[in-house]
């Protein structure tokens, strides 16, 4: 009985997010998801210098961290989700990490052979598909993100360097997963809950928040009463 209410609260939250709501949207938000969805064109030569030379470039040419207009972009691009999508988009506050560094040309370490092109051209028009046969030296684009950022994390001794200190875990979505009746009660919802999520239910009862007894100065009769809780008398999951 008690394994079949864990999840109520779970299907108080399941049935709101099925229901249809007029959200503010933050215009950078959107902005940065849109700009995640762009594929560019791929740079197949691009102007092989020295670092020195790289950065002395973007000073002539009065490139610096005052040109950066956004303040964040989303890594969610379609070249990397294509062969994998376990976790969610990171996050890159790139106005910070322009403010840190100081230096443009540590990210935008080439720039393309075509003099028409963008000094600070994005990532992934240099670094797309993994195992480039045309271009066997240049890393995909997965891999450019991941040396770029852990490498320097790890040289600054700031910053994660490990998969969950960048992304959240990609969670499924549970519109196409759940199989419900119409109308399904609380028991119903629960019980496809624990089709996928046993292991958790049974670890939920051995929680402290699962197991609690105490007082409860609000609860007529047991203001004082230190047996009263989950682990005994009360019956809820709240």
């Amino acid at each position: 009985m008690i394994r079949k209410i864990i999840f109520f609260a779970g299907f108080l939250i399941f049935m709101a997010s099925l229901c249809p709501a007029d959200v503010w949207k933050a215009p950078d938000q959107e902005k940065a998801k849109e700009r995640a969805k762009e594929e560019v064109p791929f740079v197949k030569e691009y102007k092989d210098e020295f670092l020195i030379n790289r950065k002395v470039n973007l000073m002539e040419k009065g490139i610096s961290i005052k040109d950066v207009k956004d303040i964040y972009f989303l890594l969610d691009n379609p070249i990397v989700k294509k062969r994998e999508d376990h976790y969610e988009p990171v996050r890159f506050a790139h106005k910070r990490h322009a403010a840190l560094t100081k230096d443009c040309s540590v990210c935008h370490h080439f720039r393309p052979k075509d003099e028409n092109a963008l000094e600070t051209t994005r990532c992934s028009a240099c670094h797309q598909d993994s195992f480039n046969p045309d271009h066997p030296e240049r890393i995909g684009l997965k891999a450019a993100y991941h040396k770029q950022c852990m490498e320097c994390h790890q040289e600054q001794g700031k910053g994660p360097t490990d998969c969950k200190g960048c992304h959240l875990e990609n969670v499924p979505n549970h519109k196409e997963l759940v199989k419900l009746p119409d109308k399904a009660d609380p028991f119903q919802v629960t019980a496809e809950c624990l089709r996928c999520h046993d292991v958790q239910a049974t670890d939920m009862l051995t929680t402290a928040h699962w197991l609690w007894k105490g007082p409860s100065p609000y609860t007529t009769g047991h203001r004082k009463d230190i047996m009263h809780g989950k682990g005994t008398t009360a019956l809820n999951n709240f």
